[in-house]
């Protein structure tokens, strides 16, 4: 059954001939929503006015009112998810509106997932092996707290997350030498860390072990001369020269699904990893520890980096930072369950692909 109703709203017109619409205080216009089923006076207002807010306060624009009725449904429902969700017994992390309630799963992985492709295998840029047992190894390590870690930033709409992470690295593991924390350029590895030796695709994807052999090769410049500007354009541009403000000598490849392994190089600085994030367990993460490996598998699509590990309520944990901003889950962070094993891809397939690169 299809219920008609019509509700007042505020909008402003914001140009023309084609108006661009967002939930500002404005002129009254009533809008046409059409739900499925008889709708709930209370229950619609409630999800409306969570609307209202989910749009001023991750600033949404919408072309058309067809648009806004369009992504107002798509909101309902994955709100509806989110609620039922956290309603379930015993769960282990929570999920809430942020900056992709109005996308479809589908919508979501083709915008925001898939930046990290395969390409080469693992090994072919010359990275070094990293194994170890975690002797010495301290019970937890965050490296957030030593002042190494940049704030989290924001991809934007563009398949960079393989620049994003390995510059995060490159960013911590020259203050780690160093002393010196320093805002390096994604950009340039989205414009010039392609083709013949290197392979990435800009917007398209890319590899983490690539990305370093770039780094190692040219160095990278810092983020003040050479901007970010892919997460607005969605494309690469052409690449620029730059003067480059770091020197690595290496790189590592950590024993592939060996979390002893992955635990000692932590220790030692963050490793950036490749997930699973193509799910909705990403797509609405808020806060806690994912720990359900059959909702989140290995089928590997978005690199991000380690920064840290612990334990918690008797869960043992990665911390994950993305590159979504940090709107995004724990202020742009996501923990993962850890394990003790040396024979585990981890949930999301967290150890199946680490690496980290050297002064």
């Amino acid at each position: 059954m299809i219920s008609t109703i019509f509700i007042t709203i505020a909008i402003a017109l914001l140009s023309a001939p084609t108006a661009s619409v967002s939930l500002l205080r404005g002129n009254n216009i009533n809008i046409r929503l059409e739900i499925e089923g008889t709708p709930d006076d209370t229950e619609f207002a409630h999800d409306w006015k969570h609307f209202v807010d989910f749009q001023e306060v991750h600033q949404k624009k919408y072309d058309t009112l067809k648009e806004m009725e369009d992504r107002f449904a798509i909101f309902r429902e994955n709100l509806r998810y989110i609620v039922y969700h956290n309603s379930q017994p015993n769960i282990t992390f929570t999920m809430g509106v942020n900056q992709f309630t109005d996308l479809t799963a589908a919508e979501f992985k083709e915008l925001y997932v898939g930046g990290y492709g395969k390409g080469n295998p693992l090994g072919s840029y010359g990275c070094k092996a990293f194994s170890s047992n975690a002797a010495g190894a301290p019970a937890s390590i965050d490296w957030r707290d030593k002042g190494v870690v940049n704030p989290v930033r924001d991809q934007g709409q563009c398949g960079s997350c393989w620049a994003f992470s390995t510059t995060a690295n490159a960013e911590s593991v020259w203050a780690i030498s160093t002393g010196k924390l320093l805002d390096l350029s994604e950009q340039e590895l989205v414009d010039c860390a392609t083709g013949k030796g290197y392979y990435n695709m800009g917007c398209n994807g890319g590899q983490m072990d690539s990305a370093f052999k770039f780094i190692i090769n040219e160095g990278q410049c810092a983020d003040s001369s050479y901007p970010y500007t892919s997460g607005t354009s969605m494309k690469s541009g052409t690449c620029q020269k730059c003067d480059s403000v770091v020197k690595f000598s290496s790189c590592y490849d950590v024993t592939p699904n060996d979390q002893i392994a992955l635990k000692a190089a932590v220790a030692k600085n963050p490793v950036v990893v490749a997930i699973e994030a193509d799910q909705r367990y990403f797509q609405s993460y808020s806060s806690g520890i994912l720990t359900d490996a059959t909702k989140c598998t290995t089928n590997l699509d978005h690199a991000v980096e380690v920064v840290s590990y612990g334990s918690e309520n008797g869960i043992d944990y990665w911390t994950i930072r993305n590159s979504w901003g940090p709107t995004w889950g724990e202020n742009g962070y996501v923990r993962i369950a850890r394990s003790s094993s040396t024979n585990d891809p981890g949930v999301c397939g967290v150890a199946m692909e680490p690496s980290f690169i050297s002064v």
